[in-house]
């Protein structure tokens, strides 16, 4: 990776990217450093590419949804975490455009290493019945290791990011990242991130598709490794209560997942959608909760589902902002199967509590599926750093 002067700006947020939640100086999950490298960048790396023209729809769409937040709520600290979401989104966003993958590549693949290496000193500390470093919210017996993220589950998550972004790159130098990234995801113990793994599996030939298949079940009746991750243990009491919706939903975890889901999605969509209803997250949901006999009570405004906060803060003109996402990262792919597949993962992961600030979300988004003898054009004024929609494979500035 060669670095000229102008691009200098970027090394800080090439370097923070991997430790995104430490040192952690700020109470939760969020911490300044990528923020801070981030907007470095943005007034230092590549600023004769400042902006997209079509990028300001996404812009002002940003600034309404925290507006329209702001109005109906109270000056909180829920309002400081919505303005700071879309805040973030829009320094990330203009960030991650302005190279073709000279950089980023790099900044990815160390995090995956880093994780990894990390996650795996957990996982055999776990083994052998030692404390962890950076515990995050780590529950004995309960999941695997969190590594330096906040949680085991988000380990995995973002582990999965990393995994389909490497294989969208289409390098065969990225085999020794992508089988990192895989392992980081089965380490995490997250259920549904492994669910996830049928994502990357599909972009498989069928021949590995055919042995992934075989080797997961072996792993699972040999109890080779999923013990110290907090698979069986987590599988047993998700099932405790027999296979019905009852049974189902006695996992804390599950409840309040699926509570979110359907609450922001289904019941509360109509009056979040038209702005009717007020931001109390908290006590609408409990309300909910005990009125359905299934669902526990919630103890935060803290929304599972990213696309649920969303909704239910900003309403239609979040979902504006979604949909135009949505379209923009279709537009980086050249068949009919890659553009299902990506907006299909893309809006999984915003079913989890990955926001749309997460600079790993929108480096997939905007990452564009490489073809042979693919050309970047520039049109020799100042007009030609504008990238405009519907430029194609061969033909984008």
């Amino acid at each position: 990776m060669k670095i000229s002067v102008r691009d200098i700006g970027i090394l800080p947020l090439l370097l923070t990217m991997p430790f995104m939640f430490y040192p952690k100086v700020l109470d939760g999950d969020t911490q300044p450093w990528v923020l801070i490298a981030a907007s470095i960048a943005f007034f230092t790396f590549r600023t004769n590419r400042f902006v997209y023209r079509r990028d300001g729809v996404l812009f002002g769409l940003s600034f309404i949804c925290i507006l329209v937040y702001a109005f109906r709520s109270t000056l909180e600290y829920d309002l400081l975490r919505h303005s700071y979401t879309y805040l973030s989104f829009i320094i990330f966003w203009v960030v991650c455009q302005r190279e073709n993958g000279e950089y980023f590549p790099f900044a990815v693949k160390a995090t995956v290493v880093l994780w990894f290496l990390v996650g795996f000193y957990q996982y055999l500390a776990i083994k052998m019945g030692y404390q962890i470093e950076i515990p995050g919210r780590y529950l004995v017996g309960r999941m695997g290791p969190p590594s330096l993220t906040a949680e085991a589950s988000y380990y995995g998550s973002i582990s999965m990011l990393h995994l389909m972004y490497l294989l969208s790159e289409k390098s065969g130098k990225n085999t020794i990242f992508i089988v990192c990234a895989v392992a980081s995801v089965l380490l995490s113990g997250s259920l549904l991130a492994m669910i996830l793994l049928i994502f990357p599996l599909m972009k498989l030939p069928l021949n590995l598709r055919v042995s992934v298949v075989l080797i997961l079940p072996m792993l699972v009746v040999s109890d080779f490794y999923f013990s110290s991750t907090g698979v069986v243990s987590r599988l047993m009491s998700i099932f405790s209560g027999g296979l019905a919706v009852s049974g189902l939903f006695s996992d804390a975890s599950l409840n309040l997942r699926a509570g979110n889901i359907y609450f922001t999605l289904v019941s509360n969509l109509l009056p979040s959608l038209l702005l009717f209803s007020p931001i109390d997250f908290m006590s609408q949901y409990n309300s909910f909760a005990l009125n359905s006999g299934l669902l526990i009570e919630t103890g935060s405004n803290y929304i599972l589902p990213a696309i649920g906060e969303m909704i239910y803060g900003s309403g239609v003109f979040a979902v504006l902002l979604l949909v135009i996402i949505l379209k923009r990262a279709l537009t980086t792919c050249d068949t009919s199967e890659a553009k299902i597949i990506k907006m299909a993962f893309i809006i999984v992961c915003m079913l989890n509590p990955i926001s749309i600030s997460n600079i790993f979300l929108i480096l997939y988004i905007t990452q564009k599926g490489k073809t042979i003898n693919e050309g970047y054009c520039y049109r020799g004024d100042r007009s030609g750093w504008f990238l405009h929609g519907g430029a194609t494979v061969k033909q984008r500035i």
